[in-house]
């Protein structure tokens, strides 16, 4: 009986242990379906351009569900225009060339995203003011029961006393470090990415466009608008096993 159990032992914690070990996910990476390509450390950049605009793309990398690219915008036309992320899509294909989605997946909005940064940092901020007067009152108590049980010569009073100051303190402390990574958060979106910006004639602009990402697509076609026409960029994706 003892060995039947310590079988059933062994298969339970085999099977606890199948559950519980992530498999590691393929490596993901996009690659420009045309030869003319320009290397720049490790990366490859396609150059196209339209109506004086041109537009130097590169894949990054595939992180947490999103593609990463980087942009490279020159105008050279004698116009500004108005470049705004949330106009660049990209459509999913299979090896057939099929359609996987049903409308073009647009970039993620950089303003959106800043947006609920700010509300969470403003969430955070009533949080911090919200601890200062918590932290007076808890310390208040604190010292109160801490008075009460040594005044009351009774040992079995002890569990009476109260550490809510300290409680306090960490929770502020934990509101604190979250702030700091919102922080981080928004000077990568603000600084770091294509945003929305009229384009003077000779000035360029280079940011990160980010979409969610499609997996089982073939190759995507990425679509960037120029005025009234578009330029198209396939890029063919690879499943790298790690």
């Amino acid at each position: 009986m003892k060995k039947k159990l310590t079988h059933l032992g062994y298969l339970l914690l085999a099977v606890v242990l199948m559950h519980a070990c992530a498999a590691p996910k393929s490596v993901i990476r996009l690659e420009p379906d045309r030869e003319d390509v320009k290397w720049l450390f490790g990366q490859s950049y396609v150059t196209d351009s339209l109506y004086g605009v041109v537009f130097e793309v590169a894949f990054d990398r595939a992180v947490q569900n999103q593609y990463w690219f980087d942009f490279n915008i020159i105008n050279h036309s004698n116009m500004p225009i108005l470049i705004d992320p949330v106009n660049f899509t990209y459509m999913a294909y299979d090896s057939l060339n099929n359609r996987k989605l049903v409308q073009p997946l647009a970039a993620i909005d950089p303003e959106e995203q800043l947006m609920s940064i700010d509300k969470e940092l403003s969430r955070n901020d009533a949080r911090a003011q919200n601890h200062l007067g918590i932290s007076l009152v808890a310390a208040s108590v604190d010292i109160a029961t801490g008075v009460a049980t040594l005044s009351d010569d009774n040992p079995n009073n002890d569990y009476l006393r109260t550490n809510m100051y300290e409680e306090v303190q960490n929770e502020a402390i934990d509101n604190e470090i979250e702030t700091q990574n919102l922080n981080s958060m928004r000077e990568e979106w603000s600084q770091g990415t294509i945003r929305k910006t009229t384009l003077g004639s000779n000035y360029s602009m280079q940011g990160k466009v980010f979409f969610k990402s499609y997996p089982t697509a073939d190759y995507i076609k990425l679509f960037i608008p120029v005025d009234d026409s578009r330029l198209e960029i396939i890029f063919n994706q690879r499943h790298h096993r790690p």
